[in-house]
């Protein structure tokens, strides 16, 4: 009762123009050593910051970035004002029975001793997949390591499949097929905006209001070759860039959600514990792109 209660005074707000402040993350890196493309992605991401005045937050992996080379790479971000998190070693997913919790554990420390002597380290940890365990044990030791460490949040409230429209990007580009990538621009820049819309309006409806978004994107080449629209899309369409630490101080990315499993946007889990139905599913990729593809005129395969 009480939850129809709050769900009915929030969705009252609804209707109310909220502004709606973003700042970007990127996950993972990239390896120098079997993409040869690496410095160039980063460098060219890093360009578009800087000329745009937008300061953002990477996630790297050890294991996505490689050795030296490839951490010298991302060290630029620190260099050039923005912030370094911890992403982990192996890209673990949280909610496999087959990692464990010690396994996890020494993943985290891994990450950290990789990257917290790095200008520009903040002391913020990203989920891989944003999964934070399927067992109350795991959830709760994780946090409970995090909380020792004193780590911060570094989640999300807007999750994008970016990974799969970079897929189809590198493809078309191998391709040479220049028609292909003219069309699948403005669907992925079509894409992200829906789903920030998306988020946006779960939070009104749940909280009330718009809070101080996250975006998760990768080091990826599509996000390279694109971001400058990317951002110039988004402003026109209401939006304001602001950096992750002005971001992290809004007050849903300290609420630690007892749902189980546990993880993903931050803004899916606030909807779970309020009730709300149809839900989309957090992890969206391939088949629900299908619609959005073909609206532009990629006719993709199921």
């Amino acid at each position: 009762m009480i939850k129809k209660i709050v769900l009915s005074i929030c969705l009252c707000f609804s209707n109310l123009v909220f502004a709606k402040d973003i700042a970007l993350s990127f996950d993972d890196g990239l390896n120098p050593e079997n993409n040869l493309d690496a410095l160039q992605i980063n460098n060219d991401i890093l360009k578009v910051l800087k000329v745009n005045n937008i300061s953002a937050i990477v996630y790297p992996s050890v294991s996505k970035i490689g050795g030296k080379q490839g951490l010298d790479i991302i060290s630029e971000w620190g260099r050039q004002g923005h912030r370094i998190g911890n992403h982990g070693n192996l890209h673990l997913n949280l909610n496999k029975d087959d990692v464990t919790l010690n396994d996890y554990l020494v993943d985290m420390e891994q990450g950290h001793q990789t990257f917290s002597s790095l200008q520009g380290f903040v002391p913020r940890y990203r989920f891989p997949f944003l999964k934070e365990g399927n067992t109350v044990e795991k959830r709760d030791s994780v946090r409970e390591w995090l909380s020792t460490n004193k780590y911060q949040s570094g989640a999300v409230s807007i999750d994008a499949s970016d990974w799969y429209y970079n897929q189809l990007f590198l493809k078309y580009k191998k391709e040479n097929d220049q028609e292909s990538l003219d069309k699948l621009k403005p669907a992925y820049i079509a894409h992200l905006l829906d789903r920030a819309e998306y988020y946006d309006g779960v939070a009104v409806n749940t909280l009330g209001r718009s809070p101080k978004h996250v975006l998760l994107l990768h080091v990826r080449a599509i996000n390279a070759a694109w971001l400058e629209d990317i951002i110039n899309s988004f402003n026109q369409q209401g939006w304001t860039f602001i950096n992750s630490d002005t971001a992290y101080q809004d007050s849903i990315y300290q609420i630690q959600p007892q749902t189980l499993p546990a993880g993903e946007s931050v803004l899916w889990s606030i909807a779970q514990i309020y009730g709300v139905k149809n839900l989309r599913y957090p992890a969206e990729d391939a088949p629900y792109e299908y619609p959005n593809l073909k609206k532009f005129g990629l006719d993709i395969e199921p």
